[in-house]
Formats: C-alpha cells, structure tokens, sequence
C-alpha cells in the first residue's frame, strides 16, 4: 500500500503540478498584467466600473456551477478506474445538458436585469450597460470551464494548461493593442474578456467523449447517477453559492459603502495575490482526481501524510518572501495605489493560509461530505457579510481585507476539525 501512494505522489505528479501551475501561471499573469496596463491607462472610477462588469461575469459563471463540475472531478477518475465507460457517458451527458441549460437562463436573465443589478446590488446605477454586456459572456465562461473539468478529471493536465495559457495571453495581446492604440473606453476591453472563452471552447470541445451526448443507458443506471450526482453536488451548490458571495461581498460593500474610487484600490490588492490562487487551484487540480480514486481509508491517511511533507515547507517560504514582495509591488504600481500595500499584505497572508487548507478539504470532499462543505459555506457568508458590515466603516478598505483572513482562518480550522473526524471515524463509500 506503502508504495501504491508513493506512486501518487511521484516525480510524475510534480510534473503534473508544475504542467497546470504552468498553464494557470501563463493566464493568471496575463490577466495581472490586463489589470496592471489598464489601471494605469484608465482613471481609477474607469477601472472600477470595468472590475465590477468581470466581477459579475465571474460571479455568476461560477454560481451557475451548482457543484457539477465538483461532480465531474469526483467521480469520472472513480468510473475510469472502475472501466464504467457507459455511466462515465452518462455522467458527462447529464452534467453538459445542465450547463447548456442555465447558461442561457441567466444570460438572458442577466441581461434583462442588468439595471437591478447595477442599482440594488452595486449602488452604480451607472453602469447598468456594462452589466448587461458582461453577461453575454456567460455561456462562453461556463462552457470553457466546462471541457477545463472534464481534461482535469482525465489527467489531461498538458491540453488543459495550453487551453488555459492561451487564454491568458490572447486576451493580453487585444488589451495590449488597444491600449498601444490609446483607446480609454471600458466596452472594448469588456468585448475581449466574452469573446476569447468562446473561441476556445469551440476549439476544445472535441476533446470531449466521442458520442456521449448519445449514448443510451438503462433506465436503473441513470436513475443511480443522477441520484448519485445529486447528492454529491446538491450540497456543493449551497456551499458554491455561499462561498462566491463570500468572496466577492467585499467589492460589492467597498462600492456600496466607499465608491468606485475605492473598489479600484481594493481591486488592485487582488490582483497581486492571484499567484498564490494560481497554486492553490494547481496543485488541487492534480491532487484531487489522486485522491478521488482511493478506496479506503489508510490510503487516504498515506496520501494526505506525504502531501504534508511539501505543502508546509512551501507555506513557510511564501511566509518569508510576504514582506519584503510589497517593495516590488510598489515598483510595478508607483504611487497610484500606495494605499493597496498594506491590503496586499492581509490578503497574502489569508491566501497562505487557504494553501495549507488543501488537504483537509480534499479530505472532506473524498468522504462525499458536501454537507459539511456547505455549512462552512454558509457560516462564512455570514460572517463576511457582518464583518464588512462592521470593519469597512471602521477601516476603509483594510477593514475588508480583516474580515478576509479572519474567515480564512475560521475555513481552516472547520476543515481541519471535520477531516480528521472523518477519517477516524467514517469509511470511504461510493454509492
């Protein structure tokens, strides 16, 4: 068994780690860099309105998630071990059908609510326009997501980095072009965000199994997987929408409570602590369909053993490069964002955190305890909803990087406390 896990955790998944840190590295950099070019191009309240339309494209392409591509992750890399090629088809069919689905819903619903959205939610009646534009790439987003799953759950790590890289840097070049060419309106640069994840899902989509949306399955196995699927990923769903509100509740209370001046400095913080989500996805992209695969408990508590013996040295480096990283930041920025040093500082250190957090989840994730996930959702939501509520008037837009890494720390210690409750007393079952 020993060495059965050695295997999991070889010299190939390092490879595999740095093929999709690589890929993610390549898009998250070039999206830093769009940020970094335009922040300095546009006025601050310019590049606050163009945050806040990716902020609700992303937003609602990851709520429209309601955990299935988690379930893709789950449980394809079960069915491919297992030789179940016919439930695999059908687990694909169900889940792409669902996407297709609500992909149209709310774009037609986003944009047709626009203006709600941009008053009640944003308090900026004023860029009602670029909310309804925003929305137009929502099926694009999910749908790229989409086939990105599924090449993770297959261990097609190389496809999906060079999917991702390109990306990156084809949405990089655009920008590139029109800010060489001086064009300071928000729309154009809106365009290239919707339209480079369609024209990448079309090119990727025949990566997908051949036929699947055609294959025929009796009426008892699908009955089983989709019972199987939801309740894998009803639970998921709650902790889906819980956790993006979270996440994202700090810009929409810094523009309801400071303005867009400040959303642009807020923005601008994020922006430099991408890489540290740029190795919290990677590393969990190669590690998960690892561990999806096990089938008992002792190889689970092997797994997550050897995961420790780099993920804590790792933490510890990016502990001591925290400081000092802020002098460079400063360099790249000017003084435009002086006031962004110091909520760069409090998000890096809750992002180092949420690293060492990986394998607890896994943990919970691989006990198909999505119950769990999502009451440490919920909890967090609450929690940063009434801690921006308190902190952001009381500190500006520090107050809002506070109730990050407080709520980060809450994640933590929850994950913590359930993984090892599980493997103690649970047993792994797939069913």
């Amino acid at each position: 068994m020993i060495n059965k896990i050695k295997q999991f955790i070889s010299r190939q998944a390092v490879h595999d780690v740095s093929l999709v840190y690589v890929g993610a590295l390549l898009n998250g950099v070039s999206l830093f860099l769009i940020n970094i070019f335009l922040g300095r191009a546009l006025t601050k309240d310019l590049f606050g309105v163009f945050s806040l339309s990716i902020l609700v494209l992303s937003t609602v392409a990851e709520m429209s998630d309601f955990g299935l591509n988690a379930g893709l992750l789950r449980f394809v890399p079960f069915y491919l071990r297992s030789g179940e090629e016919n439930k695999l088809k059908q687990l694909i069919k169900t889940i792409w059908r669902w996407r297709i689905y609500l992909s149209l819903v709310l774009t037609v619903g986003g944009v047709v609510l626009s203006s709600v959205i941009a008053k009640y939610i944003f308090n900026r009646p004023e860029i009602a326009s670029y909310v309804a534009v925003s929305f137009l790439g929502i099926g694009g987003v999910v749908l790229l997501g989409f086939t990105s799953t599924y090449l993770q759950a297959v261990s097609r790590f190389k496809y999906n980095a060079k999917l991702q890289a390109l990306k990156g840097l084809l949405r990089l070049l655009l920008v590139l072009i029109l800010v060489f060419v001086k064009i300071h309106a928000v729309l154009p640069y809106l365009i290239i965000y919707i339209v480079i994840p369609w024209l990448l899902f079309a090119v990727s989509y025949f990566v997908l199994p051949k036929n699947f949306q055609t294959v025929q399955v009796s009426p008892e196995t699908k009955k089983t997987i989709n019972s199987q699927l939801a309740r894998f990923s009803f639970w998921l769903m709650i902790w889906s929408f819980a956790a993006i509100i979270a996440s994202r509740i700090d810009q929409i209370m810094v523009s309801r409570l400071l303005g867009l001046e400040k959303v642009a400095v807020y923005a601008m913080a994020f922006q430099f602590i991408y890489l540290y989500s740029l190795a919290i996805q990677s590393v969990t992209a190669v590690l998960m369909p690892r561990i999806n695969s096990l089938q008992n408990n002792q190889e689970v508590r092997e797994f997550v053993k050897k995961i420790w013996r780099w993920l804590l040295p790792t933490a510890a480096v990016a502990l001591l490069l925290l400081y000092p990283s802020q002098y460079l930041i400063q360099l790249i920025l000017g003084s435009k964002y002086n006031e962004s040093l110091l909520v760069y500082l409090i998000l890096s250190g809750a992002m180092i955190i949420s690293f060492v957090t990986i394998p607890f989840s896994l943990v919970i994730t691989v006990f198909n305890q999505t119950k769990l996930v999502a009451l440490s959702g919920l909890i967090q939501l609450l929690f940063n909803y009434f801690g921006n509520l308190f902190f952001i008037p009381q500190y500006g837009v520090m107050g809002a990087g506070f109730t990050f890494i407080i709520g980060v720390a809450f994640s933590l210690f929850f994950n913590w406390f359930w993984s090892v409750y599980l493997l103690r007393y649970k047993q792994i079952v797939i069913k």
